[in-house]
């Protein structure tokens, strides 16, 4: 349906990956081309990562280029899949074709991959990255963790950040990988297309990025960026230059809390989940990469027995995949049969509630709760990390 209810997002990705392949092959400034449809959206990743979207550019189409990428989505999505099975099976969980249904549309056709598929971004090759990097660690293999963690890294910086789960796993060999695999994907960008390219990406893009303004004043409420900024600014009237580091202040110390006791695999998954939960809901663009979250989320769902955490897990994962927007939701309002005052009223509820939050950060912080539940609440059965030993 989105190619029709908003056909600017159909494509929108893959032909910006297209037009800077196509940049990079014609000795261009691969970081200063946008599409001629998409003024001001441009290539974003580290100079390597173009290599990628050769293929995009050869076959000279638009529509060709986004079934390219449109088929490694699906790939991907599916390789996640047969991971986090594995994983379940692992833990002596048996799956049937309704299990296997449910995992494939959580990361094929949920609301989670929807706007992934039809831009064609590469967020579900990101997920299917740190699905390979959480299953390498499941069976101790390190450096292969720290490798595939760093893959996805290089593509979106910010996964670097669950390097920090390497750290308190004391996964030294794959803090090794990580550093090595990262540097060796700028260095070998330098090396391949020159650099000067690196430069640019460094100073222009990825400084450029960090340093750009999220909200000026309160967040208005058809605003589609998510995350706790977006609380703090509407709450705090905190300036876009500090917002940043109050958010990490905020998601930090549930972070520590969640660090302190990973005794039993059921406490594992909820850190690793929690790490990857406080890392979007500490950077702005959160909706967007949510699917990263897809291995500890389902372990933790099939594993997990009938508890509070549990509950809160599943109505956080419900509540996430909720994509009502601030204008269809006061369309909705506007066409009911009410009185003009409770219109009134609905709208302007509707108007602070979605100034403070958008359904799927309420969703998020949700199942961050749910993963404080796990360590601390009172989760009974067998940790099936028995299995595992």
């Amino acid at each position: 349906m989105l190619p029709f209810a908003s056909p600017e997002q159909f494509m929108l990705a893959s032909d910006v990956y297209r037009h800077a392949a196509d940049a990079m092959l014609a000795g261009e400034d691969l970081y200063a081309v946008s599409p001629p449809r998409l003024p001001g959206y441009n290539f974003i990743y580290p100079p390597i990562v173009i290599l990628l979207f050769v293929p995009h550019a050869l076959v000279d189409s638009a529509l060709a280029a986004y079934a390219i990428q449109f088929l490694l989505n699906v790939a991907c999505g599916i390789g996640s899949t047969v991971i986090v099975a594995r994983a379940l099976q692992r833990r002596g969980l048996t799956l049937g074709r309704i299990d296997w249904a449910l995992l494939v549309a959580f990361v094929l056709v949920s609301a989670h991959s929807a706007i992934t598929l039809a831009n064609g971004q590469v967020t579900i090759p990101l997920g299917f990255a740190i699905a390979l990097g959480l299953d390498a660690l499941d069976r101790n293999r390190d450096a292969a963790a720290g490798t595939a963690f760093a893959t996805a890294a290089l593509v979106k910086v910010f996964p670097a950040a669950i390097g920090l789960w390497l750290l308190r796993r004391r996964a030294w060999r794959g803090v090794a990988a990580a550093i090595a695999t990262g540097l060796g994907g700028l260095a070998l960008g330098a090396l391949i297309l020159g650099p000067e390219v690196t430069v640019t990406y460094v100073q222009d893009v990825l400084l450029g990025r960090l340093e750009g303004e999220t909200y000026d004043g309160a967040p208005a409420p058809d605003q589609s960026v998510g995350g706790a900024q977006r609380q703090l600014a509407a709450l705090t009237g905190l300036g876009s230059s500090v917002l940043g580091i109050a958010a990490v202040l905020v998601v930090a110390p549930v972070l520590v809390a969640l660090y302190r006791q990973v005794d039993t695999d059921a406490r594992r998954q909820a850190a690793v989940l929690g790490t990857i939960l406080c890392v979007l809901l500490a950077i702005p663009l959160q909706r967007l990469y949510m699917l990263l979250f897809a291995f500890p989320l389902l372990v933790l769902l099939y594993t997990l027995p009938s508890s509070r955490a549990r509950t809160v897990l599943i109505l956080g994962a419900l509540v996430s995949f909720v994509r009502v927007s601030y204008e269809l939701a006061v369309t909705t309002v506007e066409g009911l049969p009410l009185p003009a005052v409770a219109t009134e009223t609905t709208l302007a509820m509707l108007d602070s509630l979605f100034t403070v939050a958008l359904p799927t950060t309420l969703g998020m912080w949700l199942m961050l709760a749910g993963c404080v539940l796990v360590h601390y609440g009172s989760v009974p059965g067998r940790d099936p990390a028995e299995k595992l030993r």
